[in-house]
C-alpha cells in the first residue's frame, strides 16, 4: 500500500482476466488471487464475491466525492482517491490515520437519521444504515445529539437498555 498527498493505492499480484480499468457497472467479480482467497473462505472470513468493489465505490464516494479505479493487470491496482478536507493523519508515538467528516457532511448525515427514523429503529439498524461500527462513537457523535435536541425519541423512555428500545 502506498499513502500519497491526493491518493492512495495498492498493487498486488493478480491472477488477470483482463486488462485496463474495471467499472462497477459492467465488472464480473472473480478471485484475484484464488489460493488466498481459498482461505478465507475456509475459516469464515471471506465476503461475498465482489463486495469489496462495491463497497470501495459506496465509501470512497462517500468520504473523498470522487471514484475509485480498479485497474486490471497482470498486478492488480486499486487506486483510492483522498480529499484532503476529509482525510488527516496524525503522527505519535504510533502513526495513526484518521477520517474526519465536515460539519456539512455531519448535519446532512444527522439529517439521513432522522428522516430513516420516521418509523422505529434499533440502535443495530441505525448504525448499518450509517455504516459505522463503532457503538460508543455512533452513541457519542450521533445518537445523543438527536435525543437531546429531542430529534429523536425513544420507544420506551423509563427503560433505556431494554432489549426492545427502538428510536424513532
Amino acid at each position: 500500500m502506498v499513502i500519497e498527498r491526493d491518493r492512495f493505492y495498492t498493487e498486488n499480484a493478480n491472477l488477470s482476466h483482463g486488462f485496463g480499468n474495471l467499472e462497477l457497472a459492467t465488472f464480473a467479480p472473480f478471485p484475484k488471487n484464488p489460493a488466498i482467497s481459498k482461505v478465507f473462505r475456509e475459516i469464515g472470513l471471506a465476503d461475498e464475491l465482489g463486495s469489496g468493489m462495491r463497497n470501495t465505490y459506496k465509501y470512497t464516494q462517500l468520504y473523498s466525492g470522487e471514484k475509485p479505479q480498479f485497474v486490471e493487470g497482470d498486478v492488480f491496482r486499486t487506486i483510492i482517491p483522498l480529499c484532503e478536507a476529509n482525510a488527516t493523519m496524525t503522527v505519535g508515538p504510533t502513526t495513526q490515520v484518521t477520517t474526519t467528516v465536515t460539519t456539512q457532511d455531519k448535519d446532512k448525515r444527522l439529517e439521513a437519521l432522522v428522516e430513516f427514523c420516521n418509523i422505529p429503529r434499533s440502535k443495530k439498524e441505525m448504525m448499518e444504515h450509517m455504516a459505522l461500527a463503532n457503538t460508543n462513537h455512533f452513541r457519542k457523535s450521533y445518537l445523543k445529539p438527536l435525543l437531546d435536541s429531542g430529534k429523536l425519541v425513544m420507544t420506551i423512555p423509563d427503560k433505556h437498555n431494554s432489549r426492545n428500545q427502538k428510536i424513532r
